[in-house]
This record gives structure tokens, C-alpha cells and sequence, in this order.
């Protein structure tokens, strides 16, 4: 069977730690003998690539018929464009931001009506969606990858101070919604008790490297107004990396009881305090002991088998039933 993944997030040599486990779950995918194919649609540089995108599908689709299946990673734009052809089904999976940021939900909700399935990272994205046939499958991570390692060769490796405390932001500052000055002030109250505390952001790092990071960083901090189902956690726990975050997305129950991790209200104090109860035992949490249920390998199972229940018919043939076109009904012979 032949995928053609459409997507505006994808590693690139200029920003190759953007999406990484879209890439992951192409590769699994092809593992399991899918050909995957990418129409990559550089949005950052000129939005006015989605119309070049909608009639490559267009004519890859309708008029060549090249691919079974289509599936979107990402809503808003990204999916419009992907369901607009009319030939073969249309998978899409909303990633958090695409439903949750107001600014992008209404288009969202419009390819979400034009699409065949749909997937979702969390219930929160699902009640939001308005869409009850979405189904809740978070991205999966690479478990050999993300696997304990010994603090101090993973610091030597990055010539990272030895001795002092060092936290893990994951995502960029610069991204408002991330909420980096809320953990930079968090920061600031645990210089009186730990001075030279560090907090690294390693949206710019080699993506070979982030495990590397999760394993000589003390703790990960998460500050976000909103979330899906963020990938940073599960590889965090994946690594035994101890966690402080706000309770957003499916956070608390990824997290769960998971040894020396805290979900904490969005104050600095609280966050800090967290923060120094982890810094003073010492102690990994135990993260690993739930991950083998996060594995990209269980993921792309999960949306195998999605491809298969559409399989290469017309996209109209699977609609859901409230999409169908309606007939009107005819008048009784009398």
C-alpha cells in the first residue's frame, strides 16, 4: 500500500529537530512494508505553498492516482489541503496547537469534516475537535534511542558543567505559548537555594544529541499554556529523566505515579519547590518502567491499522455516514 504523508512540520538540515516523530513513524511504517512517501510544504518561508501543495495532491491523487491513502500531519492548513481531493481517503492527526490554539481551530474543524479519520493526541484535543469518531493515539517514540545512560558520560559528551544542577527546557523560547519566562522565573527562586543552577533549551540541538541531554540534565521543566500529547515527555520518561510540569495536555496521566516527577499549578513558587524536592533526592525517576507502551512501533500498529480498514477505495466510499451525500427521498406510490 502507498501513503503519501503531507506535512508542514518535518526535520530538515535548517531545522532538523522539527517534528522528529513524524520521521519516526515513517520509518516504522515502512517496517511494517507501507511505501511512504513526503510532500513536505515549507509554510514558514511562504504560506502561499499550500496552493502549490493542493495541486500536487490534485494531480497525484485525482488524476494519477499514485498513492492509496493520504494522511496529514497536522491540522489547520496543512489538512484542508490534504482532504480536498476526492479520490482516495484521507487520514488526519491533529498534533495539539492545530486544535487547541484558537486562532487555528475553525479551519481545523473544516478538514476534520472533509477527511475520513481522524487521529488525536488527547481527550482534551478530541472535546475540542467536536468530532467523537476521532480516535486517541499519541505519537510514539524510538525506545533505542531514548534509553537510560550514565549522567556524567552523557555531560562529558556534551562538555556540560559536572557539579551543577542543570534543567531541560524542550522547546523553543521564543514560542509565546511555551511559556519560557514562566520557567525562567521558577529558575531565578532556585538560584537562592542551588546558585549555579543552569536551564538549557535544546530546540536548536543536533537531534542525535536530545537523548544525550535527557540523560545529564537533573530535570525536565514544562511550562505550557497548552498541549496534545507532548512527545518531550514520553522521552523524558523513556530516559528515567525526572519531570516538573503544569498539568496540560495528557501530562498527569502519562505521568501518573511515576517516581520523583510533580505536576504543578503554574506558579513560579510551586514550580520551584517541585523542582527542589527532585534536586535534593538525587534520584532518576522510574519513567522507563512505563514506556514500553509509548513505542513508535506500537504507534504506527495503531495507525496501520486504520489504513488498512480504508484500504485503497474511494475517498466518498468511506465517508462517515453523516458525510454522506443525501439522496432526497422519494414520494410514496400511491
Amino acid at each position: 500500500m502507498k501513503i503519501l504523508f503531507v506535512t508542514n512540520r518535518y526535520p530538515t538540515t535548517e531545522r532538523p529537530g522539527d517534528s522528529p516523530c513524524i520521521a519516526q513513524q515513517r520509518q516504522a511504517l515502512e517496517r511494517l512494508g507501507y511505501e511512504v512517501d513526503l510532500l513536505y510544504i515549507d509554510s514558514q518561508n511562504n504560506r502561499g505553498n499550500y496552493l502549490k501543495a493542493a495541486w500536487l495532491i490534485f494531480w497525484k491523487i485525482q488524476i494519477c492516482r499514485q498513492y492509496d491513502i493520504v494522511h496529514a500531519h497536522y491540522g489547520q492548513y496543512c489538512g484542508l489541503v490534504a482532504s480536498l481531493q476526492l479520490a482516495r481517503p484521507t487520514v488526519i492527526t491533529f498534533r495539539g496547537s492545530d486544535i487547541l490554539y484558537h486562532r487555528e481551530l475553525p479551519i481545523s474543524r473544516w478538514a476534520a469534516k472533509l477527511a475520513n479519520r481522524l487521529i488525536v493526541m488527547s481527550q482534551q484535543m478530541k472535546t475540542v475537535l467536536g468530532q467523537e469518531s476521532a480516535e486517541i493515539i499519541p505519537y510514539g517514540i524510538d525506545l533505542e534511542r531514548f534509553r537510560p545512560l550514565e549522567r556524567d558520560v552523557s555531560r562529558q559528551k556534551l562538555s556540560l558543567d559536572r557539579d551543577a544542577p542543570i534543567l531541560l527546557f524542550p522547546y523553543d523560547p521564543a514560542r509565546k505559548i511555551k511559556r519560557f519566562s514562566l520557567a525562567t522565573a521558577a529558575v531565578e527562586i532556585l538560584k537562592l537555594e542551588f546558585p549555579n543552577i543552569q536551564l538549557i533549551a535544546i530546540h536548536e540541538r543536533p537531534y542525535e544529541h536530545i537523548p544525550l541531554y535527557m540523560n545529564a540534565c537533573d530535570a525536565l521543566i514544562m511550562t505550557s499554556r497548552s498541549e496534545g500529547a507532548p512527545v518531550a515527555i514520553r522521552e523524558a520518561m523513556a530516559c528515567n529523566l525526572p519531570i516538573a510540569s503544569v498539568d496540560v495536555g495528557d501530562v498527569a496521566s502519562v505521568v501518573g505515579k511515576t517516581d520523583n516527577c510533580a505536576i504543578v499549578d503554574a506558579e513560579p513558587e510551586t514550580i520551584a519547590n517541585s523542582i527542589s524536592k527532585i534536586l535534593r533526592t538525587g534520584r532518576r525517576s522510574n519513567g522507563r518502567d512505563f514506556a514500553a507502551e509509548m513505542s513508535v512501533s506500537s504507534f504506527a500498529g495503531s495507525v496501520a491499522k486504520i489504513y488498512e480498514q480504508l484500504g485503497s477505495r474511494s475517498k466518498l466510499d468511506v465517508l462517515e455516514p453523516q458525510l454522506q451525500p443525501q439522496l432526497p427521498k422519494q414520494k410514496p406510490k400511491i
